[in-house]
């Protein structure tokens, strides 16, 4: 219960204080850079010679942990709130895709923190209907 709650408050704070750019002026394109190696190195593609190892894994981490929140969210959540709604047979992979297609379908979003990125990437991909 208690890790519940503590879940909504991050989440909800997150949320009600709108997309907020990077401190840094956003680094999206590095976050996105991370993930689509990673898609690369899982797909068996070939990655790019100075792949960073540590930022694919904070690519996966980041989309673990906003997906994991909006889950434990979802289940409190009524309507009109943001919501996600995952098939039964999702996979990590999936979301690392959700958010490689949302950025390359919405650059714009690039000078956002990655965990909002994450965040409207996976309610676009997997919305509750």
């Amino acid at each position: 219960m208690k890790a519940w709650i503590a879940a909504a408050a991050a989440l909800g704070g997150l949320i009600a204080s709108g997309p907020i750019p990077a401190a840094d002026g956003g680094d999206g394109s590095k976050f996105f850079s991370s993930c689509k190696g990673l898609l690369n190195y899982w797909d068996g593609k070939p990655v790019e010679a100075n792949y960073d190892a540590g930022a694919m894994g904070y690519c996966a981490g980041v989309i673990h942990g906003v997906r994991i929140s909006l889950q434990v969210l979802s289940r409190e959540l009524k309507d009109g709130y943001p919501r996600l709604c995952l098939p039964d047979d999702y996979v990590e992979a999936d979301g690392v895709r959700a958010v490689v297609k949302y950025i390359e379908e919405n650059p714009d979003k690039l000078t956002f923190k990655e965990g909002f990125i994450v965040m409207f990437a996976l309610r676009s991909a997997y919305p509750c209907k």
